[in-house]
């Protein structure tokens, strides 16, 4: 049942993602049924509930615990879907952000077996937001040896909370922020790097918007490359990109977990798009 905690602050208004929600579970198929042995690893150590989480979890959470208490006061602004003024700032409290923005734990440690269990090197997040998310990331990818998180922030008092959480949790070092507007930074850290192995989308909930990040990373990516994106469902906007990346002609393999969606350009596998219940 913890499953459907995860839609409750979206339903209230969005009846797109409440029908979403429930086709999804209505059609999404159990891994026991799955002929991909790639997407049946990935289910396994990455999708699947663990027995055994690893400690960091529990500290990543206390901190999380920390910011849905913390009353401190922000300049917020929001350059994204949400965003009805260019610029524009309003006081919010830290607490109201972390209930609204941060990433569940179920979904966050999805996050972080990927990044634990395959080999990524070169990481790009856009959307930092309060640094939760980005640090089951972090802590995933410090498994391997040569490993860069590159996360970006547009919001100046956010980005300076989320560097106090990697303090908090000594990832200081595991993790590059970047703090201003996506247009502007991504370009820059695309220049520096020869291949994009992990993409993770999690800002700018627009049509137009994911589909130009998308674009833009397609020109770094290779057959072993995987693009995340967040809220596919959230608006009707979001579902457009969505499936519009899942037709295009370099991507071979999607996987639908509702709350996020993989996409992988694998030359070596067949066009296939899976919808998998996150259990």
């Amino acid at each position: 049942m913890n499953r459907y905690f995860f839609c409750i602050k979206h339903t209230l208004l969005n009846i797109h993602y409440l029908k979403n929600f429930i086709r999804h579970y209505a059609i999404s198929t159990f891994v026991d049924v799955l002929h991909s042995p790639f997407v049946f690893e990935l289910y396994e150590y990455c999708i699947k509930k663990q027995k055994h989480a690893p400690a960091i979890f529990r500290d990543i959470e206390n901190v999380r615990t920390r910011l849905i208490k913390n009353k401190q006061t922000l300049n917020y602004t929001d350059y994204g879907a949400n965003s009805k003024q260019t610029g524009f700032s309003k006081r919010v409290k830290v607490s109201t952000l972390a209930r609204n923005h941060l990433k569940p734990a179920r979904i966050a440690e999805i996050l972080y077996y990927i990044t634990h269990h395959y080999p990524y090197q070169n990481i790009i997040e856009l959307g930092t937001s309060l640094g939760i998310t980005t640090s089951y990331l972090a802590t995933g990818a410090q498994t391997h040896l040569n490993a860069k998180l590159h996360t970006v922030e547009g919001c100046s008092d956010v980005h300076g909370i989320a560097g106090e959480v990697f303090k908090q949790l000594n990832l200081g070092s595991a993790i590059h922020s970047h703090l201003g507007n996506f247009n502007t930074v991504l370009p820059k850290l695309l220049e520096e790097i020869n291949d994009l192995d992990l993409l993770f989308v999690d800002g700018n909930h627009t049509c137009e918007a994911t589909l130009d990040y998308f674009n833009q990373c397609l020109l770094k990516a290779h057959k072993d490359s995987l693009f995340i994106f967040d809220d596919i469902y959230w608006s009707k906007g979001m579902t457009q990109a969505w499936e519009e990346i899942k037709k295009h002609p370099k991507v071979t393999v999607t996987v639908d977990l509702f709350f996020i969606g993989l996409v992988y350009f694998r030359t070596e596998q067949v066009k296939q798009d899976f919808k998998l219940r996150v259990i």
